[in-house]
């Protein structure tokens, strides 16, 4: 199996995983010493940020429509997923925006950094 196909496989559980808030399988695609950054949270270790996400978030009303699959072309361990996502917030308010998650791999085709971009 190509790293394409192997980290296009690791991005497919991370959309799936994120579709259900499934705290422990998002964990899984991740280096034990990760990071995520978010605009919105800056940098956090995955569980804490999947954690904080999850405490904010209305999970049944949140929703994601997938666009692309980046990989890089410089030889990187590095891919890019481009979707919209509804977030819903647990207060009730909802906002949809475009976002790109680029995915840094490590040596074991674990996701090393998460660069969150919106």
């Amino acid at each position: 199996m190509s790293k394409l196909e192997i980290y296009e496989g690791v991005i497919q559980k991370y959309m799936e995983a994120m579709a259900k808030w499934d705290l422990d399988g998002l964990c899984a695609l991740f280096a034990p010493d990760a990071q995520i950054y978010s605009p919105l949270l800056g940098w956090l270790s995955p569980r804490v940020f999947m954690k904080k996400m999850c405490l904010l978030s209305d999970v049944k009303a949140s929703s994601q429509v997938p666009h692309n699959t980046l990989f890089s072309t410089e030889g990187k361990a590095v891919m890019v997923k481009h979707f919209t996502f509804t977030w819903a917030v647990k207060d009730g308010r909802k906002t949809t925006f475009e976002v790109c998650d680029v995915f840094e791999f490590d040596e074991n085709d674990l996701i090393a950094k998460e660069t969150i971009l919106y």
